[in-house]
């Protein structure tokens, strides 16, 4: 028999439901989510999962934060760290009595570990402001002795393919500290801005995003969007995305004209557009953007424009935990960087297309060769991201002028399609010479067959 409600007073356990899904509704809503501050948080399931990208989420020798803080302890890293740490504390003149009570008495250790991760560990204070300590130290002491002026490998004492493995280590989504951290650590900004200037140096970054002035304690934080000047990044690679996307987004919305766009559809999807080979048999013409050094392309009058792009062992890092922290579910951005790569993985087939871009000056390859980079950037073609404003702006101006060059298209992508199947090794070469061969000298036979010389 199913039972009937008849009285006003609701069953417990549907009481603490009600609570429940009340309480969900103002975090998600209410007064504690005005603040919208991306926390350090473990790599998506979905990414993480994949075997094929283990090694981009993983800490070589380095573990740094949280997430990773027993799992390199008895490797030789640990070593580095803790000696590093020991390094800029003498160099910088640091205390440790001064360090642990400016934490305890502004209550940054709370604050942080509260703004910062998004979980609860039960971790005792002393432990989390060791981490903090440790790890900060040793972070600005890398970054400080990492200036193209400075022998790395005499005053941090590491060999250099060590140190290459390590800078890829600060690049990790959950092997971040909170960079206020480093603001607690580092009081001189100059300093401060020296170290991060080399950090976005080591991979290929020139753009140097300005650091804002320091907040006081009082002084109200902001909901972080793109684009702020005046935030500070969440840690290190929140910087380096800032690094990456610092041109001016207003001068790409006038050329939309300023039109409201329809939303597409929200099913994730993968951007065709066309392989680089394919822009030129349509006419456009592939060039570098000097004046651009962020992630955005442009396209006018049949000329689609890229900025410079270093690929090298550090790249799949970078944009493989840059998409993993596009898709965090507490930062509001615009997925500009898996945008960016989804239009790459587009243009990019094949070791020519990787080819055409080099000679045009936008690729600058640092890899073995061709292949690799086509073939890093096929495997990103994984990356489903929503359609964005910006890329599908320029997306839809390509496809307008593909129309327009229909016919030299397809003619290109049967070349394109003979030329892999009968080109593509010496031996399919040679099998299509006998063919072709066999094919004229049997027309050849049939035609005296049919025209016999007269005797």
């Amino acid at each position: 028999m199913h039972p009937t409600i008849e009285s006003t007073e609701e069953p417990g356990w549907l009481g603490s439901l009600r609570k429940r899904l009340e309480e969900s509704e103002k975090q998600l809503t209410g007064e504690g989510n005005k603040v919208s501050r991306p926390k350090i948080q473990g790599i998506p399931a979905y990414m993480a999962e994949k075997v094929e990208f283990h090694r981009y989420y993983r800490p070589q020798i380095i573990s740094l934060g949280q997430f990773h803080r027993r799992e390199l302890e008895t490797r030789q890293g640990e070593l580095y760290k803790k000696a590093w740490a020991a390094m800029y504390i003498k160099h910088a003149n640091l205390k440790f009595e001064d360090l642990f009570t400016e934490l305890y008495e502004e209550d940054r250790l709370s604050s942080m570990r509260k703004e910062f991760y998004n979980h609860s560990r039960p971790y005792y204070d002393r432990d989390v402001i060791e981490t903090f300590t440790v790890d900060g130290c040793c972070v600005l002491e890398l970054l400080e002795k990492s200036d193209l002026s400075v022998d790395p490998e005499q005053e941090l004492k590491i060999s250099m393919d060590k140190l290459v493995r390590v800078h890829q280590d600060l690049l990790i989504l959950d092997n971040q500290i909170p960079f206020e951290s480093l603001r607690i650590l580092c009081q001189d900004h100059e300093r401060l801005q020296k170290c991060l200037c080399n950090f976005l140096q080591v991979h290929g970054i020139q753009t140097v995003p300005k650091l804002p002035r320091k907040k006081t304690q009082n002084e109200e934080v902001k909901v972080a969007v793109d684009g702020d000047d005046d935030e500070d990044p969440v840690h290190l690679l929140d910087y380096l995305r800032k690094a990456l996307l610092m041109r001016d987004q207003h001068t790409f919305y006038k050329a939309i004209n300023h039109k409201k766009m329809k939303r597409g559809s929200l099913h994730l999807r993968k951007y065709r557009i066309g392989t680089i080979r394919e822009l030129k048999a349509a006419g456009i013409r592939v060039t570098k953007d000097s004046h651009n050094n962020s992630v955005y392309p442009s396209f006018k009058d049949g000329m689609l424009q890229l900025p410079e792009l270093i690929v090298d062992g550090s790249t799949p890092h970078i944009f493989f935990n840059l998409v993993a922290f596009e898709m965090c579910p507490d930062f509001r951005n615009n997925f500009e960087v898996s945008s960016f790569l989804v239009f790459m993985s587009s243009l990019i087939d094949q070791p020519e297309d990787v080819k055409e871009l080099r000679m045009a000056g936008i690729i600058i390859n640092e890899l073995a060769n061709d292949k690799e980079v086509a073939d890093l950037f096929n495997k990103m073609d994984t990356i489903l991201v929503p359609e964005t404003e910006l890329f599908a702006h320029v997306r839809d101006q390509i496809h307008s002028h593909f129309e327009s060059k229909r016919g030299r298209i397809r003619m290109l992508s049967w070349m394109g399609e003979a030329s892999n199947t009968f080109f593509r090794s010496p031996w399919t070469i040679i099998a299509l010479l006998a063919a072709t061969l066999g094919l004229v000298l049997t027309f050849i036979q049939t035609w005296f067959a049919i025209h016999p010389k007269a005797s």
